[in-house]
């Protein structure tokens, strides 16, 4: 629902911006100067909206051009040039597709979809694996999850790395499985009838699918769990990020088995690995 008012701020601000070109293209070509001052762009956008959207900073800047722009044409006793009128209107119209952009993101994010990579998103995710852990708990079919992360922070960033990632885990995945987008360069994915061993097997293959591709310049570091019935999935993914955190910082493209132990247990491993002790 918060989605779906978000989508429909940016879709009211797209007509109110339509509205206004037409105004300040009539006023410049038709309009006496002192008429133009009546002309008045909406609101500027701030980093977070009262609905709670988030504008990125270019977003804005474009967004003050385009004002700024508008305001030189309409103070212009002249008829504006060609150039000026293109100018306008070609950062009118990357303001608008930027505000298109948002709008269709939101509208993704509500059905619970990531719009860089067509996977599902963690919203979705805690209430799947919740519902494959009771089907485990009824039936005693074992499911596992397979924890991935691109290695490196600024490979991890990289736009296309992530979607070359998200490709190839669609490719290992089999039908009936799931994965999702979890953090960024990070991926879930959920192995429905397969134990640990499967997890692993699994693995073995997105990284041979990496590997062969010669578009793909990095590598992935997994870790995989099997769930138990009456665990907390919630605190289970977090201590399988927690193991995938040490995996990834001494080795590359790795893959592991998550070991569960107790609370007093890893506090007191992370005693004697703390700094000093």
């Amino acid at each position: 629902m918060k989605q779906e008012t978000e989508a429909q701020f940016f879709s009211v601000l797209q007509s109110d911006y339509s509205a206004w070109l037409s105004q300040v293209m009539l006023s410049a070509l038709y309009d006496p100067v002192l008429s133009r001052k009546e002309i008045i762009p909406p609101p500027l956008l701030t980093a977070t909206t009262d609905s709670g959207a988030q504008i990125p900073s270019r977003i804005q800047d474009t967004q003050s051009i385009l004002h700024e722009l508008a305001r030189k044409i309409l103070a212009d006793t002249e008829k504006p040039s060609r150039d000026a009128m293109e100018t306008f209107l070609v950062t009118f119209e990357n303001f608008q597709t930027a505000l298109q952009r948002l709008e269709h993101g939101l509208l993704m994010a509500d059905l619970g979809i990531d719009e860089l990579t067509g996977m599902q998103t963690q919203d979705k995710m805690i209430a799947d694996l919740e519902r494959e852990l009771e089907r485990r708990a009824r039936r005693g079919q074992p499911f596992c999850f397979a924890l991935s992360r691109i290695d490196g922070d600024m490979a991890r960033k990289d736009t296309q790395n992530i979607v070359l990632a998200a490709k190839s885990i669609q490719k290992t995945i089999r039908s009936f499985d799931d994965a999702y987008v979890v953090g960024e360069g990070e991926f879930l994915s959920s192995l429905k009838h397969s134990d640990n061993n499967g997890g692993l097997k699994f693995v073995g293959r997105l990284n041979n699918i990496l590997i062969r591709n010669p578009d793909i310049r990095f590598t992935m570091t997994s870790i995989v769990a099997e769930p138990l019935p009456g665990d907390n999935v919630k605190h289970l993914i977090d201590g399988v990020r927690a193991d995938l955190d040490g995996l990834a910082a001494t080795s590359k493209g790795a893959s592991g088995q998550y070991e569960e132990v107790s609370p007093l247990t890893r506090y007191l491993q992370s005693i004697k690995e703390s700094p000093g002790s």
